[in-house]
């Protein structure tokens, strides 16, 4: 009873008619088209079952369809244990921490630092997102650009800051691994997709 019309004959309904057959051609106006309704119904719900279930396989294929792809998603975690680690001198992700939160250490003489382990979470989230989907058309030019412009930028900070400390190279390596395991995935994910 689509804008008080029927939906057989097509003629106008008042909107307080209520009962169950329309007054001109006697039609039920409940049932009418009943079974063509739950076709179309149950053809959208598939449609709405099959995305999800593309989506799902995307995320799967990208992140834990292998070894090789489950030791990739793990590494992107590793950053922030190095973090633990002296990054700056001895400025660490504890340090800092701890320093605040005792305030024994003012926040602009460990702002670059700070500043520096905050890019590192932030851009290493940003590859963690951009690999969930690198089974994709472009995943692998997008996790190969949000890996370079976080090891660029991580680099950077650091020849700007200066007195690297172990900290700091681990998380170099691993930033410089990642770049090489989205190549190695980039093999595992392709053989999976095909």
């Amino acid at each position: 009873m689509n804008n008080n019309t029927c939906p057989k004959c097509g003629k106008k309904i008042s909107p307080f008619y209520m009962k169950e057959n329309c007054p001109y051609c006697n039609v039920n106006l409940l049932y009418f088209n009943m079974e063509e309704n739950l076709k179309s119904d149950a053809l959208n719900a598939q449609k709405e079952v099959d995305a999800v279930n593309k989506f799902l396989n995307i995320l799967k294929s990208s992140t834990i369809a292998s070894p090789v792809l489950i030791v990739r998603l793990v590494l992107f975690f590793t950053p922030l244990a190095a973090m633990c680690l002296p990054m700056y001198g001895d400025v660490n992700l504890i340090s800092i921490i701890t320093g605040l939160i005792n305030s024994s250490v003012e926040i602009e003489s460990v702002l670059m630092p700070l500043i520096s382990m905050g890019l590192v979470v932030v851009l290493s989230l940003a590859v963690i997102i951009s690999s969930l989907f690198s089974a994709t058309k472009n995943g692998f030019l997008r996790n190969m650009i949000f890996s370079v412009i976080n090891t660029v930028v991580f680099m950077v900070l650091g020849v700007i800051i200066g007195d690297m400390g172990a900290g700091w190279y681990v998380t170099l390596v691993i930033y410089i691994a990642e770049i090489v395991m989205h190549i190695i995935c980039r093999r595992v994910i392709n053989k999976n997709v095909d």
